[in-house]
């Protein structure tokens, strides 16, 4: 599979997400920081390398009683630039690995490695705050992944791109670094994007394989109850700081999704 990207997929990521870092819309800024140009978002990349794999672990579903993708964003990924997604599977005494590397066509490097694995059923962290999302404002928020994204997926690819952006506007995800850097006017990882680099390394998401199917045309959502995790604060805001922002998703008893997110921000002094 060949990808490529541009400002315009920088864009409609940013108008669903909220992520306006201005790595990827700024070019002054981006060189600034030591990139040759702008860059998507890791997440929106990350939607082709979830596709490809997804496509691959369909037919083993039935079989699985848990799954888990994990990925590694190693280098920024650069617009205007062709990329390869080449997919391998490997089915080894009853255990199924699908994985695929974005590499840059022109340097051969690597820029972000993801595989998705069988795993055991998914159990949940207890949780001190219930949040709900209903599902008339799912469906709102499919129409606009799909006219913002223009990327029909499956549904749990949809899911973790919300769960993403319920981590990235909300405030309890900044609750534990507020005393870490309380100068700054951050009410939520938004806010952080727009004061100074953050780069993301890695994604993990546990999900329930019930989530592989597609959303089908009309089909009405259900709500979802969900709850963000203490953020796990690593580092100091003089070299910067590692953050590791976990999410967690269910319905009526069922889990879900786990959704792990690492981001290492620039530094915060000053």
């Amino acid at each position: 599979m060949s990808l490529s990207y541009s400002l315009e997929h920088a864009e409609r990521w940013a108008a669903f997400s909220g992520d306006y870092n201005p790595i990827h819309f700024d070019v002054g800024e981006a060189k600034r920081l030591g990139m040759d140009g702008l860059c998507v978002h890791g997440m929106r990349a990350l939607l082709d390398v979830k596709s490809a794999l997804s496509a691959a672990v369909e037919k083993h579903a039935s079989s699985l009683e848990g799954l888990v993708f994990s990925s590694r964003l190693r280098e920024p990924v650069m617009c205007e630039i062709p990329y390869e997604l080449p997919v391998k599977e490997v089915v080894r005494r009853e255990q199924m690995q699908v994985s695929g590397n974005l590499v840059n066509f022109q340097t051969q490097k690597t820029s972000i490695s993801s595989k998705i694995t069988g795993a055991n059923s998914l159990t949940l962290s207890p949780a001190a705050q219930v949040n709900t999302l209903e599902g008339e404002e799912l469906a709102v928020l499919y129409t606009q992944f799909l006219t913002h994204v223009g990327h029909v997926a499956p549904l749990w690819i949809f899911l973790d791109a919300i769960l993403f952006r319920q981590l990235v506007n909300a405030p309890a995800t900044l609750e534990t670094v507020h005393s870490i850097i309380p100068e700054h006017k951050a009410n939520s990882l938004r806010d952080v994007f727009s004061l100074v680099q953050v780069v993301q390394t890695h994604h993990d998401t546990h999900f329930s394989p019930r989530l592989l199917r597609q959303n089908e045309s009309g089909q009405r959502f259900d709500a979802i109850d969900y709850a963000i995790l203490p953020t796990l604060v690593m580092g100091n805001k003089h070299a910067g700081l590692v953050l590791v922002a976990g999410i967690q998703a269910w319905r009526v008893n069922e889990p879900l999704m786990s959704v792990t997110v690492t981001l290492k921000t620039g530094s915060l002094a000053g």
